[in-house]
């Protein structure tokens, strides 16, 4: 059995996963991480709330400038596979259609060649 690891007086406590800098990590023989999309949808919400009367441009200007970058949030340190991009892509694409009230089975693609933006994957 191997001792507690300590530091000072205090033993450290192992646990199976840690939140550092809101990326949750968990313990395992690969790096994987929790995509949590919950801070994405409640600033998506939040800006969508406040921007009853706005045009649906300046609301996609709103969603790039505040809440793209929480999607994009450790996406370049920790390689998402195929998958996960894929996914990350479709929340994506799901604010297009809340902010163009399109629905769930219409695409966005020929909308964001309209308006000159890519998809999440190539961004």
């Amino acid at each position: 059995m191997i001792d507690p690891l300590r530091i000072g007086h205090e033993q450290v406590s192992w646990n199976k996963n840690i939140k550092y800098l809101g990326v949750q990590f968990e313990s395992g023989k690969v790096l994987q991480t929790d995509i949590v999309v919950r801070k994405f949808y409640a600033a998506a919400i939040a800006t969508c709330s406040h921007v009853k009367f706005a045009s649906e441009i300046f609301v996609l200007f709103l969603m790039e400038t505040f809440c793209l970058p929480i999607l994009g949030y450790s996406c370049e340190a920790l390689g998402y596979k195929k998958q996960q991009l894929s996914q990350l892509n479709t929340w994506w694409n799901r604010a297009y259609r809340k902010i163009f009230k399109m629905n769930d089975w219409e695409s966005v693609k020929e909308l964001q060649a309209l308006c000159g933006r890519l998809d999440f994957i190539h961004i």
